[in-house]
């Protein structure tokens, strides 16, 4: 039974997508598998609107593992007309999507025997609008080791007229399975996907941990983990992916296309568990500003579906492109100059003007620019991009200091942050300034009073509080009108007592 039957043919937006699941389940994440005998598929277009997320051509994919299996697999419409199918004349392979012809995603699935039907066929409804679905009888009988998959794919099309593939993610799709004896815990295991850190700015890397744990009771063998890049789609009609990827530890990924990334993995005993890893890098624009969820799956022989969880990434400051950046973001803007890639954040001659700038102002950094004069530029932003890109290698407090009080400098002299606002003028982004922070010092009068510690060499408590100012400010933003959109400002006492007597905390001018 269709809910509503759209009578025109309109562009689609990217907010179309197709859900799959048993009539008396309802839709979940995770999929559903349920035994042989008959029930009600419910096709769902997930999307909003009844027009734009319009699905056009929608097809069922049908997948079976074994064609010896099936003794008898049936798709019946109401109103409309039966289909019995016979697996031993299908195609065996990965379906191609219908707008790319990409193959698709596997799902843990494929490549098998398959056969895709259209809705049109079954029931003259080609299209599902964004909120409507389908219900459709399935009928399969078969052996023990019977396995069959639903999934099901559409076109959708841009006012440009270039088209998209329309699909059921991963893990929103139904199969069929025998299991013996009950419940078969032998194809158990749990995924756990993890990022670091969880919020980022543009241009700025994240550590995905994807961990499968074999918690049934049998091992598992071909075992393959899968993560599904997720996409954006650009001004231009294409997808853009939302990060570039660099592998971790062994075993290194298999790049399916653009968008999948592929572990094949040893099986994996009872009780035991195995990691995968990659960093990802943030480098996409259409991704500032946006919550980014990347999934990965882990398929097994052992299991009828696969298994899916998902991490989930924030993208970017609330000032997006004009705020103010961290370490993160000008380390990679220093280090793409140098290497000469695609996608430099920043023009490389403001960078170096910036940098100048910075040399001629700053009491603390005039050695780090020495090169410069002596060496050229690209000595220049080696030393920038080994101060800025080697966190983990800072000796003691000044360098953690230095780190984060270039980073501001940085921030103040390309004018992403004014150096007249006071710190009660912003409002905290992840990191909050610490107890003993003054509302009424100028980012320029933190500026000048980070360098005096350091120059007075101020022990580690007086420079650590600095760089926890420091690094607060980095990751700030401007108020707008009202109170900030997440936190407002808080300090617990004053600087004075913090600091050491006689700290420069009210200089109120930059050198020059």
């Amino acid at each position: 039974m269709v809910i509503g039957v759209l009578l025109i043919a309109p562009f689609a937006s990217a907010g179309a997508s197709l859900w799959l699941y048993p009539k008396d389940a309802g839709p979940r994440e995770g999929g559903h598998v349920v035994p042989p005998g008959t029930f009600i598929l419910v096709i769902e277009n997930r999307g909003k609107d009844p027009v734009s997320d319009t699905a056009q051509g929608v097809e069922l994919v049908i997948a079976v593992a074994d064609p010896t299996a099936v003794d008898a697999l049936v798709l019946a419409y109401e109103g409309g007309i039966s289909m019995e199918l016979e697996p031993g004349e299908w195609g065996v392979g990965v379906p191609a999507l219908p707008c790319s012809e990409k193959p698709m995603p596997r799902h843990g699935v494929y490549p098998a025997a398959y056969l895709e039907v259209t809705l049109d066929e079954l029931s003259e409804i080609g299209d599902l609008g964004g909120g409507e679905s389908v219900e459709i009888n399935v009928t399969v009988e078969g052996q023990d080791h019977l396995r069959v998959h639903f999934d099901a794919t559409a076109t959708g099309y841009k006012k440009n007229e270039r088209c998209f593939d329309i699909l059921n993610p991963s893990g929103h799709d139904v199969t069929v399975a025998n299991r013996p004896g009950g419940q078969d815990t032998c194809g158990r295991v749990k995924i756990t996907k993890t990022a670091d850190p969880r919020a980022v700015d543009l241009f700025e890397e994240v550590r995905f941990e994807i961990e499968v744990l074999n918690n049934g009771t049998c091992d598992l063998n071909e075992l393959v983990v899968q993560d599904l890049i997720p996409v954006f789609e650009g001004d231009d009609g294409f997808p853009h992916a939302a990060f570039q990827w660099s592998p971790g530890e062994d075993p290194p990924p298999i790049q399916i296309d653009e968008f999948v990334l592929e572990w094949q993995l040893d099986p994996l005993p009872v009780d035991e568990s195995t990691t995968v890893e990659f960093v990802a890098l943030f480098n996409e624009p259409l991704a500032d500003q946006q919550r980014v969820v990347n999934r990965a799956c882990v398929s097994a022989a052992e299991r009828p579906e696969p298994r899916c969880t998902a991490a989930v990434v924030m993208v970017g400051n609330p000032n997006g492109e004009d705020g103010p950046a961290g370490p993160g973001f000008w380390c990679h803007a220093t280090r793409w100059l140098i290497e000469d890639r695609p996608k430099v954040p920043v023009n490389g001659v403001e960078l170096l003007a910036w940098l100048t700038e910075v040399d001629e102002n700053s009491a603390v950094f005039s050695e780090v620019y020495e090169p410069l004069s002596e060496e050229g530029p690209e000595a220049s932003l080696l030393a920038t991009a080994d101060l800025l890109c080697t966190p983990q290698s800072a000796d003691g407090a000044a360098d953690r200091l230095a780190r984060h009080l270039l980073t501001l400098w940085l921030n103040v002299v390309s004018e992403r942050l004014d150096r007249y606002l006071t710190l009660g003028d912003l409002c905290m982004g992840d990191e909050i300034l610490p107890e003993g922070t003054v509302p009424a010092m100028t980012v320029e009068d933190l500026i000048l009073a980070a360098e005096d510690s350091l120059l007075a060499g101020d022990d580690d408590e007086q420079l650590n509080f600095w760089s926890e100012v420091v690094d607060a400010v980095n990751n700030s933003y401007v108020k707008g009108e009202g109170e900030c959109a997440t936190r407002r400002l808080t300090t617990r006492r004053q600087m004075t007592g913090r600091g050491k007597p006689g700290g420069k905390a009210t200089i109120s001018k930059i050198r020059n």
